[in-house]
């Protein structure tokens, strides 16, 4: 019993179990794990459903970043005036973002469990997404490697820590009001 438990785990872990998880359709692990199992990091499934814009009156900001205290941070900033979705798993922001179009994106320009250049891949197969303004947060020696070489999709960099003044700054470039014109839409 004992063996069959780690010989899960174990696959869960180096991804031999990818066949027998596919068409289960979320997490198979039966200890409750964040991590989907559903996919590996190469062969990442695209969801079928289109997103939505928010309904709740608030502009959205999805915030992906392995370091927690970024997240925290930017939260604390956020939360006041924004409805603000943050992941440390690029995988659940995949997913959140396949059911809803955020206002701004942030997104570590360097993440450990799948690279940022094939989250900003598949991000950009939803048409939704295409005018959502994503921003890069970067170390400043990060930020003078990819200053001159950012994605097409990649609109600004912001540097860590976050200052307020330079979070404020993205906010009032990339978060548009709403005007009577965009409500006929």
């Amino acid at each position: 019993m004992e063996d069959d438990i780690f010989l899960q785990l174990s696959s869960l872990l180096d991804g031999s179990s990818s066949a027998s998880s596919h068409g289960s359709g979320g997490s198979s692990s039966p200890y409750g794990a964040e991590d989907s199992t559903m996919f590996t990091q190469d062969n990442m499934l695209v969801p079928d459903v289109k997103p939505k814009h928010s309904t709740t009156g608030r502009k959205n900001i999805v915030i992906i970043d392995d370091d927690f205290s970024t997240l925290d941070l930017m939260k604390i900033y956020l939360q006041r005036d924004y409805d603000v979705e943050i992941f440390d798993n690029p995988k659940n922001a995949i997913f959140f973002l396949n059911g809803t179009v955020p206002d701004l994106i942030f997104i570590d320009c360097y993440l450990n469990i799948m690279s940022t250049k094939r989250v900003l891949e598949i991000i950009k197969t939803y048409k939704e997404l295409a005018d959502t303004a994503i921003v890069y947060l970067a170390e400043p020696s990060e930020q003078a490697a990819i200053e001159n070489k950012l994605p097409e999709n990649v609109v600004d960099i912001i540097s860590r820590p976050i200052k307020r003044a330079d979070l404020q700054r993205i906010l009032d470039t990339y978060i548009k009001d709403d005007t009577p014109e965009d409500e006929n839409k």
